[in-house]
């Protein structure tokens, strides 16, 4: 899968950006940060979504997401992080507006 995922990341031309999905609890794992290291290196802006949002604190969650964007800052400016929960329904709005952004709608 590794290959047949970087070949399709790599040369799909429509590609405007990727979204990398991660638990706000557990964020940043071996797997993401190869992901992110990956799309640096290939200039592919990334959008994450720290999930599951709705199972923490106001003030755990907000920590999680200022990390995650200080450790995304120190590797791109293309990429990007916001809470989202599709329990809860957070998040939405501001997931479509990276989409609107992209795709210059």
């Amino acid at each position: 899968w590794q290959g047949t995922l970087a070949d399709y990341l790599e040369h799909r031309q429509c590609l405007q950006g990727l979204f990398l999905m991660m638990d706000c609890r557990h964020p940043l794992k071996d797997n993401d940060r190869q992901m992110l290291e990956w799309a640096a290196h290939i200039g592919l802006p990334v959008h994450i979504l720290l999930t599951k949002a709705d199972k923490l604190k106001k003030g755990p969650a907000k920590s999680s997401l200022l990390g995650v964007r200080k450790t995304i800052n120190q590797i791109s400016a293309d990429f990007s992080v916001q809470l989202f929960s599709s329990l809860k329904k957070t998040g939405i709005e501001e997931a479509h507006a990276r989409l609107d952004e992209w795709f210059e709608l």
